[in-house]
């Protein structure tokens, strides 16, 4: 009598990942921990697939998944066919090259979630859409408004660029379901925090850097057309062009994540605040390294 094999599914929710390599990981560690038979030889046979190995090498790094193998896996893996959708799409956003690609496939991974299913950064993601939603909170601080048409209009007047006052209405929707604001007794809108930053942004957080990569090029933009609608007296603009080596790179960031948190502060402080500014900045490299350059041409 043949050896009967384990076809047991993981209760793991493919809903719940946004980087598909590490959802591979913690589904091979989850059915390993459930059945002793379940190998990398055992989902090689299951899939189709001749390689052993295939699955590490996918899971660390060393191999990508194209649309054949996508399917494979899927099937081995025992997915719905949302959630298999899900699954193809998060492949090809953790994949993708570019900010609209990678926009595009976590569009197609909201899209497939459950009703009740929540994917990890969605309401950020959401927050960080439009430019002015930001602007919009930072107002809620400066003045008492509601959400009737008046205000609405008032708040879209106010801002510069200037917005319609449907797209003020929207953005304090959006900021109250995400519980970013709240409105008082009276039906004034308030914060709940005082101060939203991005932060510092980590290589391996893609949908956080999906979300603030989407916010800071809208920014970037109005930057660019500050000058002609505020002229130099609101403005500081400053730019140094420097030769410094990573470790000076890391230790300039550090210096700046402390120079925004230390405004960032002054800004919670401010009981006069009037007005809402956008404070940018940006630091990049102009070159590769010189010294790979050189031993190519020793």
């Amino acid at each position: 009598m043949g050896k009967k094999e384990n076809t047991q599914t993981s209760s793991l929710s493919v809903f719940n990942y946004t980087d598909y390599r590490r959802y591979l990981a913690d589904y091979y560690n989850e059915r390993k921990r459930s059945s002793k038979a379940f190998s990398y030889r055992f989902f090689a046979r299951k899939a189709g697939i001749n390689s052993v190995g295939l699955y590490k090498d996918v899971v660390e790094g060393r191999q990508n998944l194209g649309r054949a193998l996508i399917f494979k896996f899927s099937t081995a893996m025992g997915h719905s066919k949302k959630e298999a959708e899900y699954f193809e799409n998060m492949v090809f956003f953790n994949e993708a090259s570019s900010v609209e690609e990678r926009a595009m496939f976590f569009e197609r991974m909201v899209a497939c979630q459950k009703i009740k299913a929540s994917i990890v950064d969605s309401t950020r993601y959401e927050f960080y859409q439009k430019w002015y939603y930001s602007a919009v909170r930072s107002l809620i601080s400066l003045g008492k408004f509601s959400d009737n048409e008046s205000d609405c209009r008032k708040i879209a007047k106010i801002l510069n660029p200037r917005i319609r006052p449907e797209e003020a209405m929207r953005a304090l929707s959006v900021l109250q379901r995400l519980g970013f604001i709240r409105k008082n007794d009276e039906g004034i809108f308030e914060l709940v925090d005082a101060v939203i930053t991005t932060g510092v942004l980590k290589p391996d957080a893609n949908v956080t850097a999906l979300n603030v990569i989407n916010f800071q090029k809208e920014i970037t933009a109005l930057a660019n057309d500050a000058l002609d609608r505020f002229g130099t007296g609101l403005i500081n603009l400053s730019t140094l062009t420097l030769g410094i080596s990573d470790a000076s790179v890391k230790v300039i960031k550090e210096e700046l994540a402390a120079v925004r948190d230390k405004i960032a502060s002054i800004a919670e402080k401010d009981a006069g605040a009037d007005r809402v500014f956008q404070l940018n900045m940006q630091f990049f490299p102009l070159s590769e390294s010189c010294r790979g350059k050189e031993a190519e041409d020793e």
